[in-house]
């Protein structure tokens, strides 16, 4: 009995110590676990929790609205919602309750239709602590989400909605090769949006809170606001109405002449200031991956990727400063008034024209080789655009001395207009142009620049003989408007004197009164302009096409405006007199007006003036489509401001009513 009692104790004991070492084994193992994670896991896990309680939501900074001269805004931010999604959360209930995020990917599919399932999913199962499902949600969209949001058995975890800005252009194709448009992300992608991107953008602001799993505050967590800066507004020199006016004017342009493209800039020559810049065909800024017309629609649907990226950024090039050309004839201009501030020629200077001149055994025609214009002042040499005489100015200048003008007027380097992208002209080098070389470029060939540096250039005689720095930028102004800096006119240089600029001055009003010009001639005013017709240059050799320009000033006077139109490759007719010339009358009849310049008739021109005159009626408060009759009757057209949209009640317009215009031109009407 004693000793069934002792092996009965015995086996007790040992039952005992297998429990107490089992219970050992385990606080050892809980104490090896514990220090593991408050030792050696310790940030890891620290870092995790801090996450889970860490709400950052990123506040958007609006960018800064885009202005015309005359505080008309051409870019402004339309209110959006971004949603966030917080991964941990969605993974935290999904092992809750299996399936969830399957059921969450499938509801958000009925509110974003563009995304599929899969798309979804993938996004909301990242190993992120923070991902954006969508940049630019509508109010309804929004609304959707925050409606299930509120339900008891929802279908959605981790979601934040956070207020947005969206890019928007309320005149859609308006200036748009100058004004250019952004990414999805609100960065700059082109134009002024781009060159000014680092003061348009503002500094993004955070939201961060500490709150549990049902997004409530911790009581002793941080909730910390960092407001966003935003960005600064900018007043373009651009004027919205002469904008309205060159635009119609490149189109219609466009039309007549069925060129691969046309383009304008108007300037102020005393400043340096860009009133209006366009190019024709252009793109609606709100959608600037789809081509204006159907045909091109179709053209870039078939396209790979790549091809796609290529034709963007050539729609969104702005070929007025981007691109170069051979200007042709204007340039002869710059070569008379080189001539005539060194003294080697005079207003009155005469040549004789033969049709061709032999330069180093090269025969250069003029383009009346058959018809020669004989004796003729330098004057009448301008008028007549003959080339022999500026090759003969060129010969007295020598290269030297022309290529220090050619660095003066600006072409050794860019015009440094504030534009992104701006391309360099192209000269041929000095010590090996030769005689050849140097006669082609007195009359514009053998040399190429890009539009802004020729109308900078060639705005010098209206200017006084100063080369102004051309700008498309005049201020930045905070949210309210206030200005925050101002740009003045910057003169760059002298190139020659007042005298000289003055005499230019007369030369070209000869070309319009008596000369090639012509097309450009305005009752009333005093035009001075010179035409051109360059053959075109591609893949380095002449492509038989050309680029027939036309550049004008007025009044000669007192020069208030430069401008600069350009037919790209016309058809038929390629001379710049007929293709250009018409689209210059139509820019400088507009804008003359708008600027309040009053006409000085002869008496000749009042009696031709009165039969073609009409008065403007009044249509504020009218439809578009009454307005517009109302315009046809009195045999003037009818614009919409902005371009597009014709359904509209008329709430201003321009010219006002009772002014007198001629028939045939157009009427802006404006709507809210």
């Amino acid at each position: 009995m004693s000793k069934r009692k002792n092996v009965s104790s015995m086996t007790s004991r040992k039952r005992l110590v297998v429990f107490f070492s089992l219970v050992l084994a385990m606080f050892i193992l809980i104490v090896i676990r514990i220090g593991w994670i408050q030792i050696v896991k310790a940030d890891e896990y620290s870092n995790m929790a801090l996450e889970q309680q860490t709400k950052d939501v990123p506040i958007t900074a609006k960018r800064g609205n885009i202005y015309d001269t005359n505080m008309k805004a051409l870019a402004i931010n339309q209110s959006m919602y971004t949603i966030w999604i917080r991964p941990s959360e969605v993974s935290g209930v999904e092992k809750e309750h299996k399936g969830f995020t399957e059921q969450m990917a499938a509801f958000l599919t009925t509110v974003f239709p563009d995304k599929t399932q899969e798309e979804i999913y993938e996004t909301i199962t990242k190993k992120t602590s923070l991902v954006k499902l969508e940049k630019y949600a509508t109010e309804e969209q929004t609304n959707m989400i925050r409606q299930e949001l509120s339900n008891k058995n929802s279908k959605l975890a981790g979601v934040q909605i956070a207020e947005a800005v969206k890019r928007y252009y309320p005149m859609g194709a308006f200036a748009a090769h100058v004004i250019g448009s952004t990414n999805d992300d609100n960065n700059g992608l082109s134009g002024i949006e781009l060159y000014y991107d680092q003061y348009l953008n503002g500094t993004e602001g955070r939201w961060i809170r500490s709150t549990d799993a049902s997004n409530r505050n911790l009581s002793n967590g941080i909730e910390k606001y960092y407001p966003a800066e935003d960005g600064m507004g900018i007043v373009l020199t651009i004027d919205e109405v002469i904008q309205h006016y060159t635009e119609k004017a490149v189109e219609q342009v466009y039309a007549d002449t069925a060129s691969d493209r046309v383009m304008a800039i108007t300037m102020d020559p005393k400043t340096g200031y860009i009133l209006s810049m366009a190019v024709y065909p252009d793109f609606d800024l709100n959608d600037p991956r789809t081509p204006l017309f159907e045909a091109e629609q179709e053209k870039v649907a078939g396209m790979s990727d790549s091809e796609k990226v290529e034709y963007w950024n050539d729609m969104w090039r702005n070929p007025l400063v981007n691109d170069v050309y051979e200007p042709g004839s204007p340039f002869k201009l710059l070569t008379t008034a080189m001539a005539l501030e060194e003294g080697v020629t005079s207003v009155d200077d005469t040549f004789v024209c033969r049709g061709v001149l032999n330069v180093a055994g090269q025969p250069l025609k003029c383009w009346r080789y058959y018809n020669p214009h004989g004796t003729e002042t330098l004057a009448k040499g301008v008028a007549n655009s003959c080339n022999p005489v500026f090759v003969t100015l060129s010969q007295r200048l020598g290269i030297n001395k022309f290529y220090e003008y050619l660095d003066s007027y600006g072409f050794m380097g860019t015009s440094e207009i504030d534009y992104p992208g701006e391309a360099k002209s192209i000269l041929q080098p000095k010590n090996s142009a030769g005689p050849v070389g140097l006669a082609t470029m007195s009359y514009g060939q053998g040399i190429a620049c890009t539009p802004i540096q020729m109308i900078t250039a060639l705005s010098t005689a209206g200017s006084g003989g100063k080369l102004m720095q051309p700008k498309l930028v005049k201020a930045f102004v905070d949210s309210n408007g206030n200005t925050v800096e101002e740009f003045e006119p910057t003169v760059k240089r002298q190139v020659v004197s007042e005298q000289t600029a003055k005499e230019i001055c007369q030369m070209m009003e000869g070309v319009v009164t008596d000369g090639s010009g012509s097309a450009a001639y305005l009752p009333g005013y005093r035009v001075g302009g010179k035409t051109g017709t360059a053959d075109k240059v591609e893949n380095g050799k002449y492509a038989g096409f050309t680029y027939s320009s036309f550049f004008a000033m007025a009044p000669m006077d007192d020069p208030q405006i430069a401008v600069i139109v350009i037919a790209d490759s016309p058809k038929g007719v390629h001379f710049g007199s007929q293709t250009a010339g018409p689209g210059v009358r139509s820019i400088l009849y507009d804008t003359l007006r708008y600027m309040k310049v009053e006409p000085v008739y002869t008496d000749k021109e009042q009696i031709q003036v009165k039969k073609d005159m009409a008065t403007v009626p009044d249509l504020v408060g009218k439809t578009f489509a009454q307005a517009q009759a109302q315009l046809s009757e009195a045999g003037l057209l009818a614009i919409a401001c902005p371009a597009g949209e014709t359904e509209f009640e008329v709430i201003d317009q321009y010219p006002k009513s009772g002014e007198k215009i001629s028939k045939g031109n157009a009427v802006c009407l404006y709507k809210e």
